[in-house]
């Protein structure tokens, strides 16, 4: 799956010459990319928690890890629609129900 590019560095070292769309993109790709960090670490952990409890083949979720992992890495290559869809999936995957629109986002009073 090596397409001869390097990923693209996420990183706000140059803030002089960004403008403020530029942060704010930057800002949301590096927040994705952590999300979806998250969901593949809390992958890992799980597997091993099961696997000392007895269950068998963490190996799988090894895996679906690894691809979790690729697609962070190139996250910022992704096309909007993929990355939002890769985001979504982590959230699900790592607990956090915030990007479900059944969810009231507001407290009543």
């Amino acid at each position: 799956m090596r397409t001869g590019r390097r990923p693209r560095r996420l990183r706000d070292d140059d803030r002089g010459s960004m403008n403020i769309h530029e942060r704010q993109r930057l800002a949301a790709l590096r927040t994705d990319r952590e999300t979806v960090l998250a969901a593949a670490a809390a992958l890992r952990h799980e597997a091993v928690q099961a696997h000392y409890a007895g269950l068998s083949r963490p190996e799988i979720a090894f895996g679906l890890a690894s691809v979790l992992e690729m697609l962070a890495l190139r996250i910022a290559d992704q096309p909007p629609d993929i990355r939002a869809h890769v985001v979504r999936i982590a959230r699900e995957m790592a607990g956090d129900t915030m990007d479900s629109p059944t969810v009231r986002r507001t407290r009543r009073r």
